[in-house]
């Protein structure tokens, strides 16, 4: 079920509004420090650091008032809470902290780390602190956005040739675009797939600057073939499981603020040949 306004879920524990759970002051996933590659003061001019600068990893704090009528009801309800934070085991997966503010789904990604309850009255109000690590420091819409089905262009006019960027064509440009809007503060990936039969593929992202990144494939998908992308990692996988990051050439597309144009095209037509687009707002 979706979240209501100030409602914060992790695995199936759903806290907040109408909930026996409260979230309460101290809850903080907005907190944000540096992280600094250089380390020491600059020897050749004044002042202190240098060099590339990240975001490290986010440590939200989650402190909630569990409500209960006796000590057993409590017991309960703390046991409930203790297995939404528990570990991930031997899973690679990460885990998701959802919330709702403001109308809108906010999720990050990362492990569980730390629950405490405070058991001096285990009857009534208590109150327990939890602790949430976000490896990926960025907050993300709840919702991912999908735009599949996207064929191959066509050109009228008699053009059917591939184009690359800058191009000019005297006829009209049918499919093989789509245009993608990131409602965040950050640049954001793509994850992309593309199904044969495909020969060639390439995949633009032009920016309403009019500046382009694009990314090639030196590959030929047959009809049951297909290759995942993530943009951000920089991995490309053929049908889920074989890497093929090594035919690729050129840039990997990140989707910043805003709403820019996602183009694809390869050396010959095929009517079948298809992408889908998925990705979230991001913010920081």
């Amino acid at each position: 079920m979706p979240l209501i306004e100030g409602q914060m879920q992790i695995r199936d524990l759903v806290m907040g509004q109408s909930t026996p759970y409260l979230v309460m002051q101290g809850t903080n996933p907005w907190t944000r420090s540096a992280r600094v590659d250089s380390t020491g003061a600059r020897p050749w001019a004044h002042g202190s650091w240098s060099g590339a600068e990240w975001l490290t990893e986010v440590v939200v704090p989650i402190t909630v008032l569990v409500q209960s009528g006796s000590a057993g009801e409590w017991l309960t309800r703390q046991q409930t809470m203790q297995a939404a934070f528990r570990p991930i085991g031997d899973s690679v997966a990460d885990v998701e902290l959802r919330w709702m503010l403001g109308g809108t789904e906010y999720v990050m990604f990362g492990r569980p780390r730390m629950v405490e309850p405070d058991v001096v009255n285990m009857r009534g109000e208590t109150v327990i602190r939890a602790a949430f690590v976000a490896l990926d420091p960025f907050i993300y819409a709840g919702a991912e956005t999908v735009v599949d089905d996207i064929a191959l262009p066509t050109y009228s006019g008699g053009l059917s040739v591939p184009f690359t960027v800058p191009f000019t064509i005297a006829g009209t440009i049918t499919d093989g675009y789509t245009d993608i809007t990131n409602n965040g503060t950050a640049d954001t990936g793509l994850l992309l797939r593309i199904d044969g039969p495909v020969e060639s593929p390439s995949v633009w992202l032009i920016h309403d600057d009019g500046t382009v990144q694009r990314l090639d494939f030196n590959i030929t998908l047959g009809a049951d073939q297909w290759l995942d992308i993530d943009t951000k990692e920089r991995v490309v996988l053929l049908n889920g499981t074989v890497s093929r990051r090594g035919q690729t050439a050129g840039d990997w597309p990140m989707l910043p603020t805003g709403t820019h144009r996602l183009r694809w095209n390869a050396a010959i037509y095929n009517p079948d040949a298809r992408l889908t687009v998925r990705y979230r707002s991001a913010w920081w």
